[in-house]
């Protein structure tokens, strides 16, 4: 670690510190070598934590599994794309990884060194002077399980259902790539997606549905029948990479009511993306959902051709 980092954590002020100011005038006192604090290298905890993952042979899946987070918020974090997470996580990593006590110091001091006050202190905030830093918060949340599950599970068996999510997990991922969107949880027959734009979101649910459909007319032994549900709004991120809020109780619970091939949406989402090209929503009036106080409007974003080809009942 460098000479002048351990000098400000022998200080003890670190984690007193309120201001920059304070901050800024024991940097000036501690022995940085005339180098400008825009030149101090900061070693990056995501590259440190991949090196130290890779060195042992662990995949990002088994080491996420052993601390308790979601690969997707491994990959992030070794990405460079979230910060370093909270000094218990990272002793859980250290733990996971069975660091000496070396490489434990160094990777316990690489997370200290991402704290934010410390970047912008050092100029690696490249915020402008007086600008605070955005960050996105709402966001758009897809739902999909497979229909008839529990009775596939009962009659084909563990093997044979192990293979049909799989298979789910598989398009799930591929899609919400190709959408710009993210998988945050993959749980048995179900998939959580989130993503920032409800207009890709409802591309990429529409998308899953019929890749879905295709993949049941050829493998017959596959029956993918899948429901969506989705909602939008704030949610609270959590530290393992999921994320919590309303938004994602009421796509649940729309996903549970759609049927197979339904994409179930909240009027928040046709209020974010009221025209979107090969998509047209349809009223199914109100439900009372489960947990929730008052009745919901029920929205079918159909896919125009869809409805297109739908006999004109009236004239039938």
């Amino acid at each position: 670690m460098q000479d002048w980092f351990k000098k400000l954590k022998d200080l003890e002020k670190f984690k007193d510190v309120q201001g920059i100011a304070d901050l800024s005038k024991i940097l000036d006192n501690l022995p940085l070598e005339n180098v400008p604090l825009n030149k101090i290298p900061l070693p990056s905890f995501g590259e440190q934590l991949r090196d130290f993952r890779t060195l042992r042979g662990k995949s990002v899946d088994d080491l996420a599994t052993e601390v308790g987070i979601t690969p997707m918020a491994l990959r992030d974090i070794e990405s460079g794309k979230r910060s370093a997470p909270s000094e218990s996580t990272v002793i859980a990593l250290a733990n996971a990884l069975h660091l000496e006590k070396d490489d434990r110091e160094t990777l316990i001091d690489t997370a200290e060194l991402s704290s934010p006050m410390l970047r912008r202190i050092l100029g690696k905030d490249k915020s402008a002077p007086g600008q605070s830093t955005l960050t996105a918060a709402i966001l758009v949340f897809l739902i999909a399980d497979i229909r008839g599950y529990t009775r596939f599970t009962e009659e084909h068996g563990d093997a044979a259902a192990a293979r049909l999510t799989t298979r789910f997990s598989e398009l799930a991922h591929s899609i919400a790539d190709q959408y710009d969107g993210r998988i945050v949880e993959v749980r048995g027959d179900e998939v959580l997606a989130v993503f920032a734009s409800a207009r890709q979101a409802l591309h990429a649910a529409h998308m899953l549905q019929a890749r879905c459909a295709e993949e049941a007319t050829a493998h017959p032994e596959l029956p993918l029948a899948i429901g969506v549900g989705m909602d939008v709004g704030e949610p609270i991120p959590m530290e393992d990479g999921g994320y919590r809020g309303a938004a994602l109780n009421r796509a649940a619970r729309l996903c549970s009511i759609a049927g197979p091939g339904d994409v179930l949406v909240s009027t928040g989402v046709a209020y974010i993306a009221p025209q979107v090209d090969g998509v047209t929503y349809v009223h199914r009036g109100q439900e009372q959902l489960k947990g929730i106080a008052e009745p919901t409007p029920v929205l079918l974003a159909a896919r125009t051709e869809v409805l297109d080809a739908t006999p004109d009942q009236g004239n039938a």
